[in-house]
């Protein structure tokens, strides 16, 4: 329910409360998700089959007195109601159950979606057993509304189940889903804490850049909900200033607009926060044929790029101040070229203007349209394509002649960027292009300065 959170405060030392069995969407007529989405013959299914289909006939929902009347013993079930700004209500939904919440430890659950008795004892476990995790994960399952291309994504996601490897993959899609999860307190208030400033056009470190959690009266918002209202992006969770009108938010509003978890996971991994996944499929994601994620356009191909390409060139991105090879072919090198041009040379600039003087020069003398023509300029020096396809050989002297065109062409074009390598980004959907290009590609998957990246 996008306009209802409902937060559970465990009373007692380590009591965990069982969730009751409201089944409110299901039908008697569905088949357990195939092998592809839930491996085994089906005898460890936590789940009756009536349970896990999509149609919302078979059953009739439990009214809150009644949700209420069969929590466990100890707990305390309080009922949020928000008011959406625009077209969402689930960011704000999102962040009042998270300010309502007092634990060292958060996680929610989607109204639709099935998890096991013990889901959240397992990740709590898993916590207290890696300390280096900010938040344990899990793997997924599919149910519902069965198509092959959502349980070859699920498969590919199931894959990603290390913290490097998801947070390599973050740029080829999200590596686990939101809500499986359960998250440090600590990790939500350094998300929360962020509030757009990776896109500032500073560099530098701006004044009221918090130090600590501390917000002081300023309630936290780790959730942003982004959406397009009146012709402008606006963030649907933030209950007081959804327009980014207050002066201390001037020039943080996106440059686009994306789902909620694309835009979670990408600014939880710019604070450099850490994610786990436990091997246990503890998420049951409902599928339906009117759902969000294949029916929305800020769930398209083109949005979530562009959300990839933002945050790869925001703060924190590892793109950011760096020479950039797009290496790929036809219309998706094309494509991821120009949205990163774009978020270079798009209104909020993300502190690109300053490292280009003649564009900051043009600019500051009044001259819009040279300013513009310079700023694109220095758009396509810093971001360059470079035509490969999978597999094919490339030595010591290829590299070397792209490395030189690179820094040719930022030199022409006056971009002062940072004394590191240029970065090269892989544009490549499929997962046998990808291997062949890490065969390539010696020593890929290192962490060595973080040069060579997959995007998809």
């Amino acid at each position: 329910l996008d306009a209802l959170a409902a937060a559970l405060t465990a009373r007692g030392d380590d009591a965990v409360g069982e969730p009751a069995d409201t089944s409110a969407t299901a039908t008697a007529t569905a088949a357990p998700p195939p092998g592809s989405s839930a491996d085994g013959d089906g005898a460890d299914e936590p789940f009756p089959a009536s349970m896990l289909g999509w149609e919302s006939d078979a059953h009739t929902p439990l009214t809150v007195e009644q949700v209420a009347a069969r929590t466990a013993r100890g707990n305390r079930l309080v009922i949020l109601s928000v008011k959406a700004h625009g077209p969402s209500g689930q960011g704000k939904a999102l962040n009042a159950a998270y300010r309502a919440a007092k634990a060292d430890l958060v996680g929610e659950m989607e109204s639709d979606d099935l998890r096991p008795p013990d889901a959240f004892a397992t990740l709590r476990d898993a916590l207290m057993s890696n300390p280096e995790w900010d938040c344990a994960t899990s793997r997924v399952r599919l149910c519902g509304w069965q198509r092959p291309g959502m349980e070859r994504w699920i498969d590919w996601q199931n894959e990603q189940v290390t913290g490097e490897a998801m947070r390599r993959a973050r740029f080829i899609e999200i590596p686990a889903l939101r809500a499986s999860g359960l998250y440090r307190r600590e990790a939500l208030e350094r998300v929360a804490m962020r509030d757009g400033r990776e896109d500032d056009v500073s560099d530098g470190a701006p004044e009221d850049e918090p130090t600590s959690p501390s917000m002081g009266d300023e309630p936290s918002r780790p959730y942003r909900d982004l959406w397009v209202v009146d012709g402008v992006v606006a963030d649907c969770a933030h209950d007081a200033d959804p327009t980014y009108d207050l002066i201390e938010r001037k020039g943080r509003r996106p440059s686009g607009w994306w789902p909620v978890d694309a835009d979670f996971w990408q600014r939880w991994f710019a604070c450099g926060l850490v994610a786990g996944k436990v091997r246990e499929p503890l998420y049951y994601w409902r599928q339906y044929p009117s759902q969000s994620t294949r029916t929305h356009d800020r769930c398209s191909l083109g949005q979530l790029r562009r959300c990839k390409a933002h945050f790869l060139l925001a703060r924190g991105g590892a793109a950011r101040g760096r020479c950039v090879q797009v290496w790929g072919t036809g219309d998706t090198l094309a494509a991821w070229v120009d949205d990163l041009r774009g978020v270079l040379t798009g209104w909020d600039k993300s502190g690109f203007l300053a490292r280009s003087p003649p564009a900051l020069a043009a600019s500051e003398s009044g001259a819009a349209k040279l300013r513009t023509e310079l700023l694109s300029a220095a758009a396509r020096a810093t971001v360059r394509a470079v035509e490969y396809r999978p597999g094919a050989p490339v030595g010591k002297k290829r590299l070397a002649r792209e490395d030189e065109a690179s820094y040719a062409a930022v030199a022409e074009a006056g971009v002062k960027l940072d004394a590191l390598p240029p970065i090269r980004l892989f544009a490549f959907g499929m997962e046998k292009a990808r291997r062949k290009v890490a065969r390539t590609f010696p020593g890929f998957d290192a962490r060595e300065g973080d040069d060579h990246w997959f995007v998809g």
